[in-house]
């Protein structure tokens, strides 16, 4: 039996060396590249072929960029094409306003008329194609350029008149309505169209009024009146009315109104038959 070891002496019996080392101990393996997952098989090699997808995405970004560029020009196209100007309504403030009335059967019904003549047509009575006798009250012989306003004598320096502006002034049968009217000439048919178009445009001529000797009383100074015109060949009729005590016209359905087209229509219709 073997003594207890002592504190500090290495295993053995006693008297013996210790025991030479020995060969070391075999470690485990070293890691080694990692392969294949268990079931799958290794994945294909590598080819030429992977540079292919890269020029297809380049591809299809180029043709997506000149279709998008072809649009933007298509609709950009369209912003540039002009609409149709659209024009605007305009309004014309007249006071009095201007009328062009159609014409009644024709009649050579002016006393000692016939003639054609202005001064002849524009006679002492004038009875109308509704049996009312109109009776002159002055009349008036004056150049074209005297008597017509601002805006009718910027239509006269395009289209000047030939000789000199007729008129006369005649009271209605019951002698309440005044009626002034004025022939005057141009030099063709279609500058009287354009004349007559200006009364549109508050072209027409001074007003009259009755003379000193008819008996009748002037009216206030500016009354209200309506003009209303016509175009016969070379000449331009108007016929303005108003009422003797210079009030208020009234409307399209008024006497005042209704007194200038019959009056005007007469002497018209005259023109155009004694010609």
């Amino acid at each position: 039996m073997n003594p207890p070891q002592w504190p500090g002496q290495p295993p053995g019996g006693p008297g013996f060396p210790p025991a030479p080392p020995g060969p070391p101990m075999p470690g485990p393996p070293m890691p080694g590249p990692p392969g294949p997952p268990m079931g799958f098989p290794p994945p294909p090699r590598r080819s030429g072929g992977g540079a292919l997808v890269p020029l297809l995405i380049i591809g299809v970004v180029a043709v997506l960029a000149i279709v998008g560029v072809s649009a933007f020009f298509l609709l950009s196209g369209d912003d540039e094409t002009d609409d149709p100007p659209v024009a605007m309504p305009t309004l014309t403030h007249i006071t009095p306003s201007t009328e062009t009335s159609s014409l009644p059967s024709p009649r050579a019904s002016v006393g000692g008329g016939g003639t054609g003549d202005p001064a002849s047509v524009l006679s002492r009575t004038i009875r109308t194609a509704k049996g009312n006798t109109f009776t002159q009250a002055g009349t008036r012989t004056e150049s074209c350029v005297t008597r017509a306003n601002t805006k009718l004598l910027t239509a006269l320096r395009r289209h000047p008149c030939v000789g000199l502006m007729h008129s006369a002034v005649y009271a209605n049968p019951g002698r309440t309505i005044i009626t002034s009217v004025s022939i005057m000439t141009l030099g063709s048919s279609s500058a009287a169209i354009s004349v007559k178009g200006v009364t549109d445009q508050s072209g027409w001529p001074k007003l009259l009024t009755p003379s000193d000797a008819s008996g009748l009383p002037q009216p206030r100074a500016n009354p209200a009146y309506w003009t209303r015109t016509w175009s016969q060949g070379r000449n331009v009729i108007y016929a303005q009315s108003y009422w003797k005590s210079g009030g208020p016209t009234g409307g399209r359905t008024g006497q005042v109104f209704a007194t200038a087209g019959e009056l005007g229509v007469e002497v018209t219709n005259t023109l155009l038959w004694s010609n």
